[in-house]
């Protein structure tokens, strides 16, 4: 049996962060887990339930506490295996009308800037130990203008700049950098959104509210489980896709081909 790896993965409070958590625990990993909300955290412990999970909150846009979080898990395995930069807000699909510099700043500061804090975080201790996976979770709204806002389709693009990147400097390390790419996929993300964004934000709209649109550009006519893409993840984090470095997997339902 392989050694259990250490795993980080943030935005782990709750639906794509937390079930790619528990996939990752269930295969006997050491889990490492952060968010904003301790609260959300103690919930995604409590859901898996066994295994190696240990959780501790952090705002990924904090530079200091990001590189504090890592050094905790350092401290604790002296090695870090799998990044799953997972932590994101949504806009509401505000048009550049509807975007205000606060709007602006927040989401970019989170879903763009808060993922290259934590790759930063643990790329040095990557190439020091031979290897690593760095796995971003970005969105169809990376390559498609319709889902989501002008921040948020900003972000999520950068998302695959920077992954493309990462494989160029990374890869002669052994460190593999990949983005897996959502489209319309059951979670909490808009409450969080509202929670997070306050009334910059109206999350109740986008392709995702409406069951015309997703009949119409979702080929599979639904949204898609957590556990498909933390299915996705965990393909990528293996030895067998060692060779997979710079690319962008869609899990979409087939919107990419329409």
């Amino acid at each position: 049996m392989a050694d259990p790896r250490s795993v980080i993965v943030t935005g782990a409070g709750s639906g794509i962060g937390a079930a790619v958590a528990e996939m990752f625990a269930r295969a006997g990993d050491r889990v490492f887990l952060t968010d904003l909300s301790m609260e959300r955290l103690d919930q995604t412990v409590k859901s898996i339930g066994s295994g190696h999970v240990q959780a501790r909150p952090a705002d990924v846009t904090d530079r200091a506490a990001i590189g504090n979080f890592v050094a905790w898990v350092m401290e604790q395995t002296s090695r870090v295996d799998v990044l799953v930069s997972n932590a994101g807000v949504f806009d509401g699909a505000a048009s550049i009308a509807e975007t205000g510099a606060e709007l602006w700043d927040k989401v970019i500061g989170i879903n763009l800037t808060g993922s290259f804090n934590s790759i930063k975080a643990v790329s040095d201790q990557m190439i020091a130990q031979g290897g690593g996976r760095i796995i971003t979770i970005g969105s169809i709204a990376g390559t498609r203008a319709l889902p989501d806002g002008i921040a948020y389709c900003a972000a999520k693009a950068g998302l695959e700049g920077l992954t493309r990147r990462l494989a160029y400097d990374l890869s002669q390390y052994g460190v593999t950098a990949n983005v897996v790419a959502p489209g319309v996929i059951r979670t909490g993300i808009r409450a969080n959104s509202e929670e997070i964004l306050g009334d910059l934000v109206q999350a109740s709209r986008g392709v995702g509210a409406s069951a015309d649109l997703m009949d119409l550009l979702i080929p599979a006519k639904r949204g898609g489980s957590p556990a498909e893409i933390a299915a996705t993840v965990f393909f990528l984090a293996s030895e067998g896709a060692g060779y997979i470095s710079g690319d962008v997997v869609h899990v979409d339902g087939g919107w990419i081909a329409a």
